[in-house]
């Protein structure tokens, strides 16, 4: 006995060392990992001289380990309290003082072990082996010490989990998990009954060193891991191991030791086939009895969870149907948080626009600010696309702890990814019961964000679809209308041409009468006056439709674009200048636009030239509207000073055309220049601003259809510039 003893110890003392020292390696900057690798040193020490104790003969010997031995017994309870403040984090007075007595009681216990018969003296002869003797009363007063700081500790842990509410369900379940371990380290006391064994007559085998294993794997477990496993899944789980493997399993060798005197006189040397074959039947049966029994107690002790898990899976399965990005954003949220009652639920989805995971939908307990951005480089979307499955916000990193801002206490982050595109994420609250989110709630999340995925991927297709389907629209109407342009202005100017002749007839006989007439007219004062005022009338006329001819012209010559100015290819910046400065001369009524151009070393663009054309007109348009607005704002005497100035400037480089427009108009205000670029928005109150759309078409030319870049800088009363870059060929 005393040889099984002895390597139960050596094993057990070498698990104990290697998981100190593999959860002090998991963190050797936390202190709760020092302090447990520490902890777990003297009880290593401890089983490892008893177990040379156990292997000796020589009684000497024998003495001298099981006196080391106790010396590292002695660290236990002190440790063990240290340890206990150092995981709870307290820090108080007396709490302190009380560790230094502890410490300097341990020290005397020490000296009185190495150096006096005052704690032990001698051994006892127990059948199984060797046992130190405890000497009376320093004994007494020994186990005083060691009982007290242990119970402490015990309250200490109690009170941490059961009493205290403000702390995150992860901490919660941690200290669960040690105070769980502390229960069953306690029954490892039962190795001082053979301290005293024979002064009551009672032979008890010590086997404390069982219960440490159990203790120490639960405390590094719980020290090491962020997503535990609830303390009730794991008792479920012990129970049904205990009862299906080691209850069953221990039936053949309990038949064997009592039916064997039975079995003997009948199957002779071939009795061990019975008990053999119970083994194999009953271990066949205990798998299947543990997870029967397993599922049972889960489904008993997780009756909460099961059901919204399963509430959870059902309503996953619906969210496909919705094709409305909003209403499936709101209803995500909703359910989540209705379903799995926590303080809050928020869905961030990406903007691919300003290149930003924006906040889409929240729903909490409270309020919390809306306008929640984190940008594509964040190190917080940076881990999620790594990590790619939901993460609890125990488990980040610490340096992505502090780079993430969120205004309400997080505890679960989803992301939903569509291959290894990040759609977006789902932060969650704690649970109003306070309670850890589980490995099956995980399973379910994981589930939950796929389906979640390709809801939010049909959506977007959805909404794709329908503006595709608006263009095209748009574009066939424009079609039509552009189709229609060439027969309009033939009719027009067939109306034009009738005017001008029937203008010119009429001054004409007015011109041929008074010829032939001039005594008629030179009598008639009369006379004369109404052919001089038909003849003003005729040539207004005439001079009319000039003008009008003129502006057709010009819309004609803006609107009508070859085929080949359709597709990219090199044509001047003159020439859309020119054809831009006519037309704007026609819209505003004006002889001279106020501009000044610089675009001498670089005439000649590749790109579509209708659409350049467009946005540059588009643009010196604003850019005079803005000025006007301006002059409209100011008093009469700053509008004697003002000059309105709208400058154009091209340049080139190696890789693009750079074309540069600015005025020193009216600007834009600040809380209007993120929908400069949205359609229908416009800063203008003249009945010529159009619709709105124009700079919105600008963005779509620029950047879609030339693959290019505009962007714009402003201050309001000031003036504005818009850059706009051209890749070359």
């Amino acid at each position: 006995m005393s040889f099984i003893q002895a390597i139960t110890n050596f094993i057990v003392s070498v698990l104990i060392f290697f998981l100190g020292l593999f959860v002090y390696l998991k963190g050797k900057k936390h202190r709760n990992n020092k302090m447990f690798f520490i902890f777990s040193v003297p009880v290593s020490v401890w089983l490892y001289f008893y177990g040379l104790a156990f292997l000796s003969k020589d009684i000497k010997a024998i003495e001298v380990f099981f006196r080391c031995g106790y010396i590292f017994i002695v660290f236990i309870p002190i440790l063990t309290f240290h340890f206990c403040l150092v995981f709870l984090q307290k820090d108080q007075k007396s709490l302190r003082y009380l560790l230094y007595a502890g410490y300097l009681l341990a020290g005397i216990f020490i000296f009185s072990i190495l150096f006096t018969n005052y704690i032990i003296s001698g051994l006892f002869q127990y059948r199984w082996g060797h046992y130190p003797k405890a000497s009376l009363p320093g004994h007494i007063l020994f186990l005083l010490y060691f009982n007290a700081y242990y119970i402490l500790a015990t309250l200490l842990l109690f009170f941490g989990f059961w009493k205290i509410k403000n702390i995150s369900p992860i901490e919660k379940a941690k200290r669960k998990y040690v105070f769980l371990a502390w229960m069953i380290g306690s029954f490892a006391a039962f190795d001082f009954i053979p301290n005293y064994g024979f002064y009551w007559k009672i032979h008890f085998f010590p086997m404390g060193s069982v219960f440490m294993v159990f203790t120490y794997a639960l405390i590094g477990y719980a020290v090491v891991k962020y997503r535990l496993m609830d303390i009730r899944v794991f008792f479920s789980r012990a129970v049904a191991f205990l009862i299906s493997y080691l209850f069953l399993l221990g039936v053949p060798f309990f038949f064997a030791y009592r039916m064997y005197p039975i079995l003997y006189p009948f199957l002779g040397m071939h009795w061990w086939l019975v008990p053999i074959g119970l083994l194999v039947f009953f271990g066949t049966v205990a798998p299947l009895a543990y997870e029967q029994i397993r599922v049972k107690m889960e489904e008993t002790f997780l009756a909460e969870q099961k059901r919204y898990q399963k509430l959870l899976l059902q309503a996953s399965s619906g969210m496909v149907r919705e094709h409305n990005l909003h209403r499936l954003s709101k209803l995500f949220v909703y359910l989540v948080k209705r379903i799995v009652k926590i303080e809050f639920a928020a869905i961030f989805l990406e903007d691919k626009e300003r290149n930003v995971y924006y906040l889409k939908e929240m729903r909490n307990s409270g309020s919390a600010p809306r306008d929640i951005v984190f940008s594509y480089g964040h190190q917080f979307v940076e881990y999620l696309k790594q990590k790619k499955e939901p993460v609890l916000y125990e488990e980040l990193p610490s340096a992505v702890k502090q780079s993430f801002v969120f205004p309400l206490p997080v505890s679960l982050i989803i992301p939903s990814f569509i291959e290894n595109n990040l759609l977006g994420f789902v932060i969650l609250g704690e649970k109003f019961n306070r309670e850890p989110y589980l490995e099956g709630d995980m399973d379910v999340f994981k589930i939950l964000a796929h389906q979640a995925a390709m809801a939010i991927e049909n959506c977007l297709f959805f909404e794709e679809f329908k503006s595709v389907q608006q263009k095209i629209f748009t574009a066939e109407k424009l079609a039509s209308i552009g189709g229609m342009a060439d027969g309009v202005a033939h009719q027009i100017k067939n109306r034009l041409n009738h005017f001008s002749v029937a203008s010119g007839e009429m001054q004409y006989e007015i011109k041929d009468f008074i010829e032939k007439n001039p005594q008629v007219v030179d009598q008639s004062p009369e006379l004369k006056k109404s052919l001089d005022y038909l003849s003003e009338i005729a040539r207004s006329l005439v001079e009319n439709v000039k003008r009008t001819d003129g502006v057709v012209k010009g819309i004609l010559n803006y609107a009508r674009v070859e085929e080949k100015e359709t597709f990219f290819s090199y044509f001047s910046l003159q020439e859309v200048l020119t054809l831009s400065l006519e037309l704007l001369r026609i819209k505003h009524e004006i002889v001279q636009f106020p501009l000044e151009a610089d675009i001498a070393s670089c005439d000649t663009l590749y790109g579509v030239k209708a659409q350049i054309m467009e946005s540059v007109y588009n643009i010196l348009d604003n850019g005079y509207e803005a000025v006007q607005e301006k002059r409209r704002a100011l008093s009469e005497e700053e509008k004697i000073t003002f000059q309105p100035r709208i400058t154009f400037k091209a340049t080139q480089n190696e890789h693009c055309y750079h074309i540069e427009t600015s005025d020193n108009g009216i600007g834009i205000k600040e809380e209007d220049k993120h929908k400069i670029f949205a359609p229908f928005f416009t800063t203008k109150s003249s009945y010529k601003s159009g619709t709105g759309i124009g700079m919105y078409v600008v963005k779509r030319i620029v950047e879609e259809n030339h693959k290019g870049k505009i962007t714009f800088d402003s201050t309001y009363t000031q003036g504005t510039r818009f850059v706009i870059d051209l890749p070359k060929k």
